[in-house]
């Protein structure tokens, strides 16, 4: 796989990540922004602004339009935002490049942001936050976060804004945060599969127009000093969430850190999974995972666990993370990195994969890496890394346990965490 950085007079980058004999091609159009950017009283603009993208361009003046245009592509179109990064993308066959990047470039771009719809729209963002209110396995998700890094951390906020922050939102809101943070040394465009010839000509023409600008993060506050809390909510279940600080997208014990949580809670022979589902019934989804940042990052275990049995589970969690040093071995890592080899191999077959893979590293990496180096850092790693790693994560300050579920007092569970 071959790279190629161009960067354009006003920063703007586009990555071309040549693959010559894929059968599709993904554009990928990014922007380093996203709710860790926003002014509190606005929550939820990077997502909102998300929304209205696709709602009518210079080119398409109605959401029927754009998705008219792509759909007799066959293409597949979306966009996410988070934290730290929003990107619209589209895939297609290579024969389609043109009219793709045209509908793709155009959307986010030169977006409309008609205060007609973004009326409408706001409902639709009002019953999307209220959706995930009534998804407590979904909600726990960045309810542990924001017990972490606390409500008034930018880190510690969800994305999609609270009902609110979004009704806050006008439209002279939204075109002033657009035009300060769609500029042209935040856009990462990244293009995937077999590169049509001139790609970047025909993509510079686009990018011309933004401002030659830039933003940065701002800095994060002390974390918070709140290491349980309970949301009382009537549930089936008792959804629990442990976080911890984890290191970032530019400290090398990342990798070590994948590694860790991989075979805490990763797969279905992991440790986690192994103690709390397949030995003891307690629950049917436990997991882990990282979430990485540009200059922290997160340590999550989640799972949804008999009610009654909560206090076991969150127990057996804790002996499981701080002593995870004590059953280590070189066959578990080994295990684990073989497990990660092969589901990042897989995974970067898809060209939309490789494409939202490489926008994130040029956006938030100092020095971006390509698939095949970043699986080659994981394996790379020895026991001594693991566990100096592990020392580092796993101590009892730095478990912070958000619980929803139908509990009247906390105290019970912070007393598991203090013992």
């Amino acid at each position: 796989m071959k790279i190629e950085e161009t960067k354009l007079t006003n920063g703007a980058k586009i990555i071309g990540v040549d693959i010559p004999k894929a059968k599709s091609l993904t554009i990928n159009i990014g922007f380093k922004t996203g709710s860790r950017n926003e002014d509190p009283q606005y929550a939820g603009i990077s997502h909102f602004l998300e929304h209205m993208v696709f709602k009518g361009s210079k080119k398409r003046p109605t959401a029927r339009e754009i998705a008219q245009e792509a759909d007799g592509l066959g293409a597949i179109y979306n966009a996410m935002t988070e934290k730290e990064w929003t990107f619209y993308y589209i895939k297609t066959i290579p024969e389609n490049f043109k009219k793709a990047l045209d509908i793709l470039a155009d959307m986010a771009i030169n977006p409309l942001l008609l205060d007609e719809e973004l009326q409408k729209e706001r409902g639709t963002i009002i019953e999307e936050i209220k959706m995930y209110q009534d998804m407590p396995s979904e909600d726990i998700d960045w309810r542990m976060e924001e017990t972490m890094y606390g409500a008034k951390n930018p880190l510690g906020r969800d994305e999609i804004g609270t009902e609110q922050s979004v009704n806050n939102i006008t439209q002279k809101a939204m075109a002033e945060y657009f035009d300060s943070q769609y500029v042209g040394g935040n856009c990462i465009v990244v293009i995937a599969g077999n590169l049509p010839r001139d790609y970047k000509g025909k993509i510079s023409k686009y990018l011309t127009g933004l401002k030659n600008d830039s933003t940065e993060y701002p800095k994060l506050p002390q974390k918070s000093d709140t290491k349980t809390r309970l949301i009382n909510k009537e549930t089936e279940q008792a959804h629990i969430g442990i976080c911890l600080p984890d290191y970032s997208y530019n400290d090398e014990l990342q990798f070590a850190s994948r590694i860790i949580s991989a075979s805490l809670g990763g797969f279905m022979s992991s440790r986690l999974f192994t103690e709390i589902r397949e030995k003891r019934g307690l629950a049917y989804h436990i997991a882990s995972y990282n979430k990485k940042y540009s200059d922290s990052g997160s340590f999550c275990i989640i799972g949804g666990i008999k009610t009654k049995k909560a206090e076991e589970a969150i127990k057996i969690i804790k002996d499981e993370a701080l002593g995870y040093l004590d059953k280590l071995t070189s066959e578990e890592i080994e295990k684990t990195k073989g497990y990660l080899q092969g589901v990042y191999g897989l995974k970067f077959e898809d060209t939309e994969a490789r494409a939202v893979f490489m926008t994130l590293q040029y956006m938030l990496a100092r020095d971006p890496l390509t698939p095949e180096e970043f699986i080659e850092k994981i394996l790379a790693v020895d026991k001594k890394q693991i566990e100096e790693a592990a020392k580092e994560l796993f101590t009892p300050d730095n478990l912070y346990l958000t619980i929803i579920g139908p509990f009247k007092s906390e105290e019970k569970f912070a007393k598991i965490l203090s013992r």
